[in-house]
């Protein structure tokens, strides 16, 4: 059963109430995230990221200099994903906001002990995450996520080092939220007011 549990990546988001709605926001199937896409045209060129906040639990053993410097993980993440993005000049602009909601670090001579005895590591490590885009002028939510990640098993040696395996949720969050900035395929973007 450990080792069943120790293959998963979806670790149910606690829910934060940080975003400004979660009307539109559809689970997926396993309930690991749920998200709701923009149907506007989304300039890369014209985002900006607003707050990025601690939300998860005070008990958990983070501290302040690694709350910081996830936060910062998160920030940058999103920079780098956002301008990757396909450039849209007559796309609207838009702010983005984040909170980390909960994170698992792992026990690094934990995961040595069971890796041999076991022959793998048992303590996963993850985080979860809500972001929202928001127009400017009017706070209208464009996109949203919730999401939580466990690592999987396959990323062996992110199991090692206490927060790896929360950057690594962090860069999924980012990576996934990024791909909610754009109009599904095949739908008719709204276009610029």
């Amino acid at each position: 059963m450990a080792a069943a549990s120790a293959c998963s990546t979806v670790m149910v988001p606690p829910r934060a109430d940080f975003l400004s709605s979660y009307a539109a926001l559809t689970p997926d199937a396993d309930r690991g995230s749920a998200s709701s896409r923009s149907v506007m045209v989304i300039d890369p060129a014209r985002v900006t990221i607003d707050a990025i906040e601690w939300r998860a639990d005070t008990g958990t053993d983070i501290t302040e200099e690694e709350r910081r410097a996830l936060l910062g993980h998160l920030r940058g993440a999103l920079l780098e994903r956002v301008h990757t993005l396909p450039r849209a000049q007559t796309g609207h602009p838009a702010v983005l906001r984040a909170a980390i909601t909960r994170v698992e670090t792992v026990s690094p001579s934990l995961n040595a002990v069971s890796a041999l005895l076991l022959f793998a590591p048992l303590d996963r490590g993850g985080a979860a995450v809500e972001i929202e885009a928001l127009a400017p002028d009017t706070g209208q939510q464009l996109a949203a996520l919730s999401l939580g990640y466990f690592t999987p098993l396959s990323d062996m040696k992110v199991r090692f080092s206490r927060l790896a395996p929360a950057q690594l949720a962090l860069r999924k969050a980012a990576a996934d939220f990024s791909e909610l900035l754009q109009p599904a395929a095949g739908t008719k973007p709204t276009a610029r007011d």
